[in-house]
């Protein structure tokens, strides 16, 4: 049997197409064999046929060379091995188990959880599962050891955990599916930012991450959300789906934001998310924030930044996030099916064989007009 699985609905092939990034700003699409699934080492893994798959902001920096796994979950920066195949958000159907166990989500459709903790470490043990040092991770070259090519969702078959791949329901689309992984983090963002019922949040970006965020804390109970960003079609989707107020910040000067943003929220606000953690938005987040309110920095890069401690007076905090905790994903899944989350003005389908040309070009300033790209690994 081709990849060793005990069991499998469809004819698996022996490779597959795949976009792989071989080194930094080096995508390609390449052909590549067919995952060893029984090498491994986990009965538990399933192969998924993957329907959809989102392209993260994330997915971005591995392109560039950076590790922001690493540099979030650990703290310090690893370098990357050649040949990953990228894509950790994903939706699809199971079509090949290797356990009896499994058996039964042969033909379900699924938004698997993209990475496996390894249950025993004093994170785990703790509570704190999401900063495992172990994880084995999809599209990230992470916790696989020595892999020809590492796994990733840029391809028509993935190998997923079946204990965590999570059914869903037939009135959502597999395109919306594949955003979990984004909202059960900014489930876990929001919460990290300790949402005040009755209190405004902003939010410093509203990309994807940005958008879910404030989607989030407003589920949570904010009393209304601000979104900053230059980008055009960011401000638009976030206009569209009415989630709060939006500010064009492209040329504005810091005192004149600072300005908007005190008649928007005159006692400051009570969550102030960065997703971009340079030092000019930490400094406006910084001043943003009201009294015993909290920043969250959901993008940390490594750069010295000098902080005023006075400023962080009347018990404001900073914080950082990353991941998320095993039980925000069904809470997470459960709003989406439930309207809580909208995500289908987000998209832009694409395939494989574009996504060389728009990594490159996303990434050097260039197209403007997509927010949250998802590929048809199928789709020529």
């Amino acid at each position: 049997m081709v990849g060793g699985v005990m069991e499998s609905t469809v004819a698996l092939p022996e490779t597959m197409p795949a976009g792989v990034l071989v080194g930094p700003k080096d995508l390609q699409v390449k052909e590549i064999p067919m995952w060893p699934v029984a090498s491994y080492g986990d009965s538990d893994i399933v192969l998924v046929e993957i329907k959809a798959c989102g392209v993260c902001g994330s997915d971005f920096r591995y392109f560039l060379g950076e590790n922001p796994w690493a540099q979030h979950t650990l703290g310090r920066f690893v370098p990357n091995p050649p040949n990953i195949v990228l894509g950790h958000e994903y939706a699809g159907v199971v079509v090949a188990v290797q356990s009896e166990d499994n058996r039964h989500l042969l033909g379900k459709r699924v938004a698997p959880v993209c990475s496996k903790v390894c249950g025993r470490c004093a994170d785990c043990q703790a509570g704190r599962s999401r900063l495992c040092p172990d994880t084995v991770h999809m599209g990230h070259g992470q916790g696989w050891g020595d892999q020809a090519y590492f796994p990733g969702a840029y391809t028509r078959f993935a190998p997923s955990w079946g204990q965590s791949c999570f059914e869903i329901a037939d009135s959502l689309s597999f395109e919306e599916a594949a955003m979990m992984d984004i909202l059960a983090v900014c489930l876990h963002v929001a919460e990290q930012g300790r949402i005040q019922p009755g209190r405004p949040v902003l939010c410093v970006g509203a990309g994807p991450a940005g958008n879910g965020v404030a989607q989030a804390a407003l589920a949570l109970g904010a009393s209304h959300a601000v979104l900053l960003d230059q980008s055009p079609v960011a401000l638009e989707i976030a206009k569209k789906q009415g989630i709060g107020a939006v500010i064009d910040t492209t040329g504005m000067a810091d005192a004149d934001l600072l300005a908007a943003l005190k008649k928007l929220a005159p006692e400051g606000f009570g969550s102030v998310f960065d997703t971009v953690g340079a030092a000019r938005t930490l400094d406006m987040a910084i001043s943003a924030l009201g009294k015993a309110g909290t920043l969250v920095n959901l993008a940390v890069h490594d750069e010295p930044v000098p902080i005023n401690f006075l400023r962080l007076g009347s018990e404001r905090s900073i914080v950082t996030s990353c991941n998320f905790e095993v039980g925000d994903y069904p809470r997470a899944l459960a709003w989406l099916e439930h309207g809580r989350f909208r995500v289908k003005e987000w998209q832009t389908k694409t395939t494989l064989a574009e996504l060389p040309g728009l990594f490159k070009d996303i990434t050097s300033g260039g197209s403007k007009s997509v927010f949250k790209l998802v590929v048809d690994p199928w789709a020529s």
